[in-house]
């Protein structure tokens, strides 16, 4: 997710426990500026002091044999995957902006719903073929006491994408929302660096914010450095108690169970928490989100999931044995087969555009005039950014037309790169990026919140696009200590004039270098002058 965090230290744990769905084959990952391990220390207690003391334990007394118990008449959600009612088909497309901490939009898709016959846990199941995921309506969870419990069989998930995800403002940043949500995902968390799946990763905005300015991210999973449920059924059961404690990194949980198939894996609490549970108030509020196999930043989840419950209260451990025990899915489900629909009437591709003029004496150019610039492959040198200055940059942009990030791109560092090797830290020794800024009012790399944007053309992005397809652009940054501010203004070949400022706080200490280098993507673009 669009969010760049230091690492966790996961602990190992060396208690030996049974696998439900372990594969060798490599799934499938996606490398997100939001997508990184969350916050915080590496725990006090060591893995081998961990694994001393359960297998103490483990001599002294015998775990008690769970008896399975009935489960509550009635959950605030039950979705069993019988027939498609209440699911809605959606797949990503561009964010406009509205999103604000989102890198994709969602949006209606006319995929078809694919349920496969006979193949769930129980009865029928949902199939996701990778191309499209399911929305339904989130059902809001009075307290901190519930459960939430399905079966998954996983053909591809990703690394950070979604089998299931729920809460509230979840394509938002910290600064325009209280952003929640719990997402059932696969991470790298495990001792060196393992794949561990599933984990339910989640998070608060609001929580613990006197201890860091992101809220808490904490995470559970069964301490086994295993992925589980790679192309078998699996059950997935997480059951909060409602008891808030506060972790070793000063932020507060809600004690958590994590189940696999029936059997509790592990427990996060005040006396057993390792950086670990869930966080407070996840699923309470207005305008809550319900996503299975989706999200707005990660690789669409393939495979299958049935019988999604939630809970308003916490389940025993014999009610989730009894969840398990009602399953009896097959041992290798078939796929439903899809076409996608004929086209009604066939569209045109548009013709591309004509090559872009050559201005004579310009400082450097990125592309070529056929409008084809790969992302990253070609940048201008980087520009010194003092202390209380002003860069003026005047600027030809000639876009493909056809996507708004087509673009112009400027990216912040703490190097002064060189136009003939490409920026990274292979190339310059310390190299760091403090942001990155598309023309069309986006970046990434930058702390939640610290970048704003403003601009003039509204809700028109297809004239601003248009018009970005031959614009001089002059752009002007201007620093002030630890932040910066973005002019542009965008010229068209018609005369007409949109403007755009990006407002830059607290993106680099008060005495650090700043550099400004320029690149973009599908277009050609020519710097006229610099100063």
């Amino acid at each position: 997710m669009k969010k760049s965090l230091s690492a966790l230290t996961a602990l190992a744990m060396v208690l030996s426990v049974a696998a439900c769905g372990n594969s060798n084959t490599a799934s499938d990952t996606t490398t997100t500026a939001a997508s990184a391990a969350p916050a915080g220390e590496a725990a006090a207690t060591t893995a081998a002091d961990a694994g001393a003391a359960a297998d103490t334990e483990a001599a002294e007394t015998e775990a008690p044999v769970v008896e399975a118990e009935p489960i509550p008449g009635s959950a605030l959600l039950h979705l069993d995957f019988e027939t498609t009612d209440g699911l809605r088909a959606v797949t990503q497309i561009e964010n406009d902006g509205s999103l604000t901490g989102a890198t994709f939009g969602l949006g209606d898709s006319i995929h078809d719903i694919l349920i496969a016959e006979g193949q769930g846990a129980v009865g029928n199941a949902l199939y996701l073929d990778g191309k499209y995921g399911v929305d339904f309506d989130m059902v809001e969870v009075p307290d901190d006491s519930y459960t939430i419990s399905f079966w998954y069989n996983a053909d591809r998930v990703a690394t950070f994408g979604p089998v299931v995800q729920v809460g509230r403002n979840i394509g938002m940043s910290n600064a325009d929302a209280t952003v929640t949500w719990l997402n059932i995902t696969k991470s790298t968390w495990g001792t060196n660096s393992a794949d561990i799946f599933p984990v339910a990763w989640n998070r608060n905005s609001s929580i613990g914010t006197e201890v860091s300015a992101d809220g808490v991210w904490p995470w559970i999973y069964a301490m086994d450095d295993t992925e589980h449920g790679k192309r078998e059924w699996c059950l997935i059961t997480i059951v909060t108690d409602g008891v808030r404690y506060v972790a070793d990194d000063g932020m507060e949980r809600v004690g958590t169970k994590f189940y696999l198939n029936g059997e509790l894996k592990w427990e996060a609490n005040g006396e057993n928490m390792y950086y670990q549970g869930l966080a407070p108030e996840i699923i309470a509020g207005d305008g809550l989100e319900g996503h299975i196999g989706i999200n707005y930043w990660d690789t669409i989840y393939k495979g299958f999931i049935d019988e999604l419950y939630i809970f308003d209260e916490s389940l025993t451990d014999g009610q989730v044995k009894s969840l398990f025990e009602m399953g009896n899915p097959p041992e290798k489900p078939v796929a439903p087969e899809y076409e996608a629909p004929e086209e009604g009437v066939e569209v045109a591709e548009p013709e591309p555009l004509a090559a872009a003029p050559v201005a004579e004496g310009a400082v450097a150019v990125l592309g070529i005039p056929e409008r084809v610039l790969g992302f990253w492959t070609d940048h201008t040198d980087g520009y010194e950014l003092a202390d209380g200055a002003t860069l003026k940059f005047s600027i030809n942009n000639y876009s493909d037309g056809v996507n708004n990030w087509d673009n112009l791109v400027t990216a912040f560092t703490n190097t002064a790169v060189k136009a003939d090797l490409i920026p990274s830290a292979d190339n310059y020794e310390g190299y760091a990026e403090y942001a990155v800024l598309r023309a069309d009012a986006f970046g990434w790399g930058y702390p939640d919140g610290a970048v704003s944007f403003e601009f003039s053309w509204g809700d028109d992005w297809a004239g601003w696009l248009k018009l970005m397809t031959a614009a001089n652009i002059q752009m002007n940054i201007t620093r002030t200590g630890t932040s910066a501010v973005v002019e542009y203004t965008f010229t068209g070949e018609d005369g007409t004039v949109l403007s755009e400022t990006a407002t830059m706080t607290d993106v680099w200490a008060a005495d650090a270098p700043v550099y400004v280098h320029l690149l973009g993507e599908a277009a050609y673009i020519e710097l006229l002058s610099v100063e």
